[in-house]
Parts: C-alpha cells; sequence; structure tokens
C-alpha cells in the first residue's frame, strides 16, 4: 500500500479512485456515493487531529464475493466514526455495522484502522429461484421418459446423497448460528437498559407484540388445516412435563451434534445472561462471540449461493419420485400467509389511526416508501435510512425513540417472519402427515417466535431457520426445499410488514411516552404539495 499525506488533494484523490473500483466491481451505486461521503469525511477527521503531515495508506479488495476499502491511519486512538456519544450505545453501533449501514473501527499497534464495506447489485433471488424450477420441471419430464431402474438409480444414488450432505451441513451450521445469535443478542438487548426505561420497554414490546400476534393468528388459521384436529384435544400435563424436561441437554454438546433448537436456545440463555451481570470481565468472550457470529454468517452466506442448485435438485427429484404434487399442495401456504401479513397491517394501522386519531390514507401513504423498499428488496437495511427519515419527519417521533427503535427494531421486531414460520409449520405438517397435537402447537410457536428473532439479515439465513424448525417439529427434510422455494416469494411480503408494523409499534411507543408529536403524525403534507 501506498503512504499518502492527509492533504486535500489526496482526500479526494483516494474517494475518486475508490469509487472507481467499486463501480468497476458493481458495487450498489448509491452506497457508493454513500461510502466516498463517509470516507472524505472519516479522513477529513483525521486531519484535524494529526493535520496534512499526517499519513494514511489505504487498499480496496475483493474478497469472497465482497467488496470493500480499508484505511490505516498512524497515531494515537482516535474514533472518528463513533466521535457521536449521544443515545447510540456499542450494542447499537454493532447493530448498524451488521446491517452494513457503518464502517467497522479498530486500534491496532498504534494504527487506527477503518473498514468500509459495500453493497454490491445483486440479482432478484425470485429470478435465480424462477430459473431452478423451470430446469427442474424441464429435467423431470426428460427424466420421465427414462426406464424405471434408471430413474431409481439416478434418484437413490446421486441426487439424494447430494440432498443428505447439503442438509448434513446446513444443520451443522445451523446449530452454531442459533447459539450466537442469541447468546449474543441477550447480551447486547442487556446492554440497552443502560438506555433507560425506553431501551427496556421497547424490548419488551417487541418481544411480546411478537408473540401475541403469532399466537393469535395461529388460532385463528387452524380452521383452514382440518389435519390439526386429529392430535390430541386436550393438553396432558405429562406431554407439557416431557417437553419442558427435554428441553434440558444431557451435555454441552449433545443439542449441536443433534440439531436440537430447544437444547441450543436453553443453553444460550444463560450464557448470554451470564454475559450481561458480568459485564466487563466477559468483554473477551463478547468479541469471540461477536467474530465467530460474522464467520458462521458469511459461511452461511456462501452456503446460500448454491440454494438454487439445491431447489432444482430436491424438485427434480420430487418428479422423479412422483412426488410433485406436494409442492402444490404447499401452495396453500401463499393465501394463509398473504392473509397473516393483512392481518398483522390491519391490527397496527386500525390501532394507531384509531388511538391518534389519523386519516387511514395519510398514514399509509406515509409509510409507503418504507414498505415500498422493503416488498421490492426483501431487505431492511436497504430501507433503514428510509426509515429513520419517516419515522422522525413524517410520523413524529421523538429522535430519542428513532434512534434507537429503528436498528434494534429491524434486527428483533419481525412479527411477519414469526407468522411465516408458524404457517410453514403447520402447513407442511398436514401435508406429510405429522400428528398436530397442542403440545407440538406450544412447540411451533415457540420455535417460530425464536427463530425470528434469531434469522441473520442474510441470504439464506431462512434456510438455516427452516432446517431447524421443520426438523424439530419432526416434518421430513424433504419439506424445507418446499418450504424455501416458497420463502423465496414470501421473503419479500414479510420483510415490507415487518417495516410497518415497526414503524406502527415505534409510534403507539412515543404516544404511550409522550414523545410523539401527533400533529405532525396527523399532518396531511401530500395535500399541502398537491396544492
Amino acid at each position: 500500500m501506498t503512504e499518502y499525506t492527509l492533504t486535500n488533494h489526496n482526500i479526494a484523490m483516494t474517494c475518486q479512485e475508490m469509487g472507481i473500483f467499486f463501480e468497476r466491481f458493481h458495487g450498489e451505486k448509491r452506497n457508493v456515493l454513500r461510502t466516498c461521503l463517509a470516507v472524505e469525511e472519516a479522513l477529513l477527521g483525521y486531519q484535524e487531529a494529526f493535520g496534512a503531515a499526517g499519513t494514511f495508506q489505504y487498499e480496496c479488495r475483493k474478497r469472497m464475493g465482497r467488496i470493500y476499502v480499508k484505511f490505516s491511519v498512524p497515531g494515537e486512538r482516535r474514533d472518528v466514526i463513533h466521535r457521536d456519544k449521544g443515545e447510540e450505545s456499542l450494542v447499537l453501533k454493532r447493530i448498524l455495522s451488521g446491517m452494513g449501514n457503518i464502517p467497522v473501527w479498530q486500534y491496532k499497534n498504534g494504527i487506527n484502522q477503518i473498514t468500509f464495506p459495500i453493497e454490491k447489485k445483486k440479482a432478484s433471488p425470485a429470478v435465480s429461484l424462477a430459473v431452478s424450477v423451470a430446469l427442474a420441471l424441464f429435467s423431470g419430464m426428460i427424466g420421465s421418459l427414462l426406464p424405471e431402474e434408471n430413474a431409481a438409480f439416478l434418484s437413490k444414488e446421486i441426487i439424494s446423497p447430494v440432498f443428505d450432505t447439503f442438509m448434513g451441513l446446513l444443520t451443522a451450521l445451523a446449530g452454531p448460528m442459533i447459539f450466537l445469535s442469541v447468546a449474543g443478542g441477550i447480551y447486547n438487548i442487556g446492554d440497552i437498559a443502560t438506555l433507560g426505561k425506553i431501551g427496556k420497554r421497547m424490548t419488551g414490546r417487541f418481544l411480546w407484540m411478537t408473540l401475541a400476534l403469532t399466537a393469535v393468528f395461529g388460532m385463528a388459521i387452524l380452521p383452514f388445516f382440518p389435519f390439526a384436529h386429529r392430535g390430541g384435544s386436550a393438553f396432558r400435563l405429562s406431554e407439557l412435563l416431557e417437553m419442558v424436561l427435554g428441553i434440558v441437554p444431557d451435555n454441552f454438546f449433545t443439542p449441536f451434534t443433534e440439531g436440537n433448537p430447544l437444547q441450543i436456545i436453553f443453553l444460550a440463555v444463560p450464557v448470554g445472561m451470564a454475559m450481561l451481570i458480568l459485564g466487563e470481565r466477559t468483554g473477551t468472550v463478547a468479541v469471540f462471540l461477536d467474530q465467530a457470529n460474522a464467520i458462521v454468517l458469511l459461511l452461511m452466506e456462501g452456503i446460500s449461493a448454491f440454494v438454487p442448485v439445491f431447489i432444482f435438485g430436491s424438485l427434480f427429484n420430487m418428479i422423479l419420485g412422483n412426488h410433485f404434487s406436494v409442492l402444490l399442495k404447499a401452495y396453500k401456504v401463499l393465501p394463509v400467509m398473504l392473509l397473516g401479513d393483512v392481518f398483522l397491517m390491519a391490527v397496527y394501522a386500525g390501532s394507531v389511526c384509531i388511538r391518534k386519531k389519523v386519516s387511514p390514507t395519510v398514514f399509509f401513504r406515509k409509510l409507503a416508501p418504507v414498505f415500498l423498499i422493503g416488498l421490492t428488496t426483501a431487505s431492511s437495511a436497504a430501507a433503514f435510512l428510509e426509515n429513520r427519515k419517516v419515522c422522525e419527519e413524517k410520523l413524529g417521533i421523538d429522535k430519542k425513540i428513532v434512534d434507537i427503535g429503528v436498528p434494534l427494531g429491524q434486527v428483533v421486531f419481525m412479527p411477519g417472519f414469526s407468522v411465516l414460520y408458524f404457517v410453514m409449520g403447520i402447513c407442511m405438517a398436514e401435508i406429510y402427515g405429522v400428528e398436530i397435537s397442542p403440545i407440538w402447537l406450544v412447540t411451533a410457536l415457540a420455535l417460530a417466535v425464536v427463530l425470528a428473532v434469531a434469522t441473520p439479515p442474510i441470504p439464506g439465513g431462512a434456510l438455516a431457520c427452516y432446517t431447524i424448525l421443520l426438523l424439530q417439529l419432526e416434518i421430513p427434510a424433504q419439506a424445507i426445499a418446499v418450504a424455501v422455494a416458497i420463502n423465496v416469494i414470501l421473503d419479500f411480503f414479510a420483510t415490507a410488514v415487518d417495516l410497518f408494523c415497526l414503524e406502527a409499534e415505534l409510534t403507539e411507543l412515543a404516544g404511550e411516552l409522550k414523545m410523539l408529536d401527533v400533529d405532525k403524525l396527523r399532518e396531511n403534507v401530500f395535500q399541502k404539495l398537491e396544492d
């Protein structure tokens, strides 16, 4: 790396070269501009601290499909990224960093190091899914012309072993991913308490509302699934006791080797709480969890690149085995889940509009920009900046709540995904003939809520969660391919609904805390623009 002085000329030249590099490797245009401005501001901050005679080095890298620029500035410890000591705590900065919205700063061996990641343009997952399904149907038609013994050989000796290997790899990574997400999440959420009653109350509302809304909708849709009534009609104390005792593992390693999510969560909760209680004394462990989580998520992201191949092989195998009708039956999930999305939006929109006396038209139009970003990208991170802007400028929510609630809520508050996991579980159970008892429903509800919170904001994150959900509910592994195929469609709707519910939930919370500008919330800014 070449060493440069911190002059205005060198800073401008660096930003220009960096922008060219990012565009060459197909960086998302909006993120390229935002990153260049952030780099310029950071280097000017170091110029102010060390003078124009200070030096810096930088390198632009493309590694494992990711592009980023890393700066090294020798001198005393100086964090120009996190200079604002206002409402944002360390945990919120970690959340923002994990969402790709802020760079990462660290100080090593007398050098300030800053890494600016940038998101690449991504092809729509719906396109890759459509190609996979089309190829599977075409290949299945060709395969059906083969002699029966050749088709059986292809299915049992080639496709099935590859499917089993892929599933084994997913199961191996899914356990650690859930453990790290839950343990780290508890430790991070606990730190929100340092921000006072706002953080505590907000976290409690997020978790409670996710559970309550999923439970209400889950009970309401049972008539759509007649098979659910064939299980036991009442709780048995022995079953409940067996389920509770079954959560406690025999040792630390068995839950991971067997892929038992409830036992993994049982281990993660006390670990996270112990770290919370010990505070600074667990700093090294917290860093380890952070770094281990980053490694697992990167591996999951790599595996997700093979999801289209996984779907192709699974559907092709279904056709060869004359089981393709399962996929047709599974599309019962679509209308039920869309009904769930309407239910969630109606509950929150009705609550805000009635209690705050807001016109439904005005309220929906204010939330439309963020909703459309989620609906077209299936990414809550892409909607982050617009979400903050809408909450503060259009909904009248106090900046203190916006600064905490938007980043935290986009990670923790996911009622749309919780409902999606529950609906998918009960639908697959009906298709594959799994007995649905009251205890089964309680287990499915608990898993849906926890997995919604633990779902990582990366491509393929939901795939690992479906692996855990369906296998724990004793549904055959073949159902995972069907669930993932349907999820690619519903992922867009669930993300958009989660963002809508978050904005409405923060509006309700701000109103209860007397931190809401009701006049701004009711203001019809669109009428003024039209006039």
